[in-house]
């Protein structure tokens, strides 16, 4: 069934404007698509809310299912990539989200 996996963080202050700089566009140009090149990740999106690219940030990953997500942090491939996005992420304001898709099978299996 389909699961999005939401991460709300804030950038660490100590951040330069050239580390954040730097840390956008290594999201942008190689994080993101090399995530949704794994099997069943239908999508990854960046979101902010306030702060100027610093606080209030989103990335939302649309999967196949809650495994893929498994998948993706096993990649031999993205552990650089998502060691550096969570070096520069703030993990005492971060939170995540798990959310799955209500569908008329998930509504008959709790009915059971």
């Amino acid at each position: 069934m389909t699961t999005m996996y939401v991460r709300r963080f804030d950038l660490k202050e100590s951040l330069s404007d050239t580390e954040v700089r730097s840390f956008w566009s290594s999201l942008v140009d190689e994080l993101v698509p090399a995530c949704e090149k794994i099997a069943g990740m239908r999508s990854v999106k960046l979101y902010s809310g306030q702060g100027a690219l610093r606080a209030d940030l989103r990335v939302v990953f649309e999967m196949d299912n809650a495994a893929v997500y498994e998948n993706l942090i096993h990649d031999g491939g993205l552990r650089t990539m998502l060691g550096h996005f969570y070096g520069a992420i703030d993990l005492r304001t971060s939170t995540q989200t798990w959310l799955r898709e209500i569908t008329p099978e998930l509504v008959r299996a709790i009915g059971s």
